[in-house]
């Protein structure tokens, strides 16, 4: 498998549940967010990517909701994360609409992503303040208005336009576990999703453990995928 995508979602319900602050939720869901690396790269999968945030998340659930997710993040990403890439070798990426992100959040992807980028093991990615739709949107535009530039009236490929997305540097999804009870994709990477396996689970983030990755690349690995062929 070379790129597996999960929506870890049910964090701040799972904190609610227990009469907790939504940000424990978070941080229990980071401690999860370890494990499903550890199995991604025990399975050998190339990539591993997190919908961490969308735009629709961060417009709608107000500056406290935003300051706790990048406190949370900040601190998984410096204390951990960091550790766990250079001793590894992973290459970590970010995704998304980083404009609406906190200033120590963006410093702390900055640096993580100029440490690793020349390492070649497992990639893991987050996407932050992501929305399908615009990502598509805004690759188009860049495309449309350099065609214009140089005078150039070719229609516009898909490879061009994917070239310019945010997830420009990720490879086509596999497959996409979400959690919490809800079947659907959320806009997450649209382009990329588009032939991908997806399998639901009824479980809140924080409940997920490794066994459900290793679950998941079995039942991938018995799929017969045709992309459009014939069934033999």
């Amino acid at each position: 498998m070379k790129h597996l995508g999960i929506i870890p979602d049910g964090a701040g319900r799972w904190a609610a549940k227990r009469n907790l602050p939504r940000v424990n939720g978070y941080y229990f869901g980071i401690e999860v967010m370890s494990d499903f690396i550890d199995a991604a790269d025990e399975l050998g999968i190339n990539c591993l990517s997190f919908y961490c945030s969308s735009i629709e998340n961060i417009e709608r659930r107000g500056e406290a909701y935003s300051l706790s997710l990048s406190s949370v993040y900040v601190d998984f990403f410096e204390k951990k994360l960091k550790k766990m890439a250079l001793s590894r070798g992973y290459k970590i990426c970010f995704a998304g609409d980083f404009k609406k992100l906190s200033p120590e959040l963006m410093s702390c992807i900055s640096n993580l992503n100029a440490l690793t980028i020349n390492n070649r093991k497992m990639t893991v990615a987050f996407v932050f303040a992501y929305d399908g739709m615009e990502e598509v949107k805004e690759a188009f535009n860049y495309v449309f208005q350099q065609k214009l530039l140089n005078a150039d009236y070719t229609e516009a490929t898909i490879e061009e336009v994917q070239r310019y997305m945010y997830s420009a540097a990720l490879p086509p999804l596999d497959a996409v576990i979400r959690y919490g009870g809800v079947n659907r994709l959320s806009g997450y990477l649209p382009f990329s999703a588009a032939y991908a396996e997806l399998y639901f689970f009824d479980k809140l983030f924080p409940d997920a453990d490794k066994g459900d990755v290793y679950e998941v690349v079995k039942k991938y690995r018995l799929t017969k995928r045709n992309f459009g062929g014939y069934r033999e």
